[in-house]
């Protein structure tokens, strides 16, 4: 018989566990800062909406593209539990490792008896007049209307690549929403085809900077 159990209740020592989570958030892979390992993180919240990170590497990236989809639920063994390693800012104080060794099994739609996670509820959306009182390296989440964006720079010793985007929320306050690397190319790409329409964007798990100027 399965041992169930929610976010909270799994950790390292935590043997022959399940949990039933819904996958909300899946960015592109990218690669360590060396350049030798190739990863992957998703987002899944349990029944509670507690979060955890889930991290794919290597051929496991491929492995799960068509098989962790967003806004699925899975029932997820056995993956490897950790503290979070420094690549941005934890959100729980374990995260999930998922390998061979993992058993991942879709929960149907047409599944009565145990059926699949309503759509998540939560945002940790800030006004944009209260983003300065926001603590450097605290996530929150922002509602706004994309109204102008910039073309591709190359900042700092590294020549980072970024692209800056003007965003207003409800109350018509501007402030500067920077993306980084890929989100640069892709997501910036598509915002900047579509600008002119205007189109209203949920940015999650944003971080606030200091910005020269």
């Amino acid at each position: 018989m399965e041992h169930r159990l929610t976010i909270d209740r799994i950790t390292p020592q935590t043997k022959e566990w399940t949990s039933k989570v819904q996958l909300i958030e899946k960015p592109r892979p990218r690669k360590s800062k060396d350049g030798k390992t190739r990863f992957q993180i998703a987002v899944v919240r349990d029944e509670r909406e507690e979060q955890v990170v889930v991290v794919l590497y290597g051929e496991d990236i491929e492995k799960y593209a068509d098989k962790l989809t967003p806004f699925s639920t899975y029932l997820i063994s056995t993956a490897k539990v950790r503290v979070p390693l420094p690549y941005g800012v934890p959100i729980n104080r374990f995260e999930w490792v998922i390998d061979k060794f993992t058993v991942v099994e879709e929960v149907k739609d047409d599944n009565i008896q145990d059926p699949p996670l309503l759509p998540p509820t939560r945002l940790n959306t800030i006004p944009f007049a209260y983003l300065h009182e926001q603590q450097q390296n605290t996530e929150f989440d922002i509602i706004a209307v994309v109204v102008n964006c910039g073309s591709i720079k190359y900042v700092g010793a590294n020549n980072n690549k970024c692209r800056e985007v003007v965003v207003m929320d409800t109350n018509v306050r501007p402030t500067i929403l920077t993306m980084w690397e890929d989100f640069a190319d892709t997501d910036g790409s598509i915002l900047t085809a579509q600008v002119a329409e205007f189109p209203i964007i949920v940015a999650k798990r944003i971080t606030r900077a200091s910005y020269g100027g």
